[in-house]
């Protein structure tokens, strides 16, 4: 009954091809990432959360930035509102350190032991 399955399945469905060597050597010339099966999902989780890291953390620059004029310039009200930014955004940034640090263990730990 499993071949009969396997060869009606095989008349829809395409084959399956290896990575396409063509394909691969430009991502890798692009992200430089050529290492394979876990080594390459954990490389690329660290890049994706190093750049969601950069962006928040410049995120919260700006914000600050922006508060502080806020608080030298504004009245009474907008230095309340200032600091609650300034606060969102050092809360934000404290958030995003925490996500990459998991993201980095869980990354070690499992390359630990499946053996990298």
């Amino acid at each position: 009954m499993t071949h009969l399955f396997e060869i009606l399945l095989g008349l829809f469905s395409q084959p399956a091809l290896a990575a396409d060597l063509g394909v691969w050597g430009a991502y890798c010339s692009t992200f430089g990432a050529c290492g394979g099966g876990q080594t390459f999902l954990m490389d690329l989780a660290g890049r994706t959360a190093t750049f969601i890291f950069q962006l928040v953390g410049g995120g919260a620059v700006l914000a600050v930035l922006y508060a502080s004029v806020k608080l030298v310039t504004g009245g009474e009200a907008a230095k309340d509102e200032a600091k609650k930014i300034i606060e969102y955004a050092l809360g934000g940034l404290v958030l995003a350190i925490m996500g990459w640090s998991v993201i980095t263990y869980v990354g070690q730990l499992i390359i630990g032991v499946t053996g990298g």
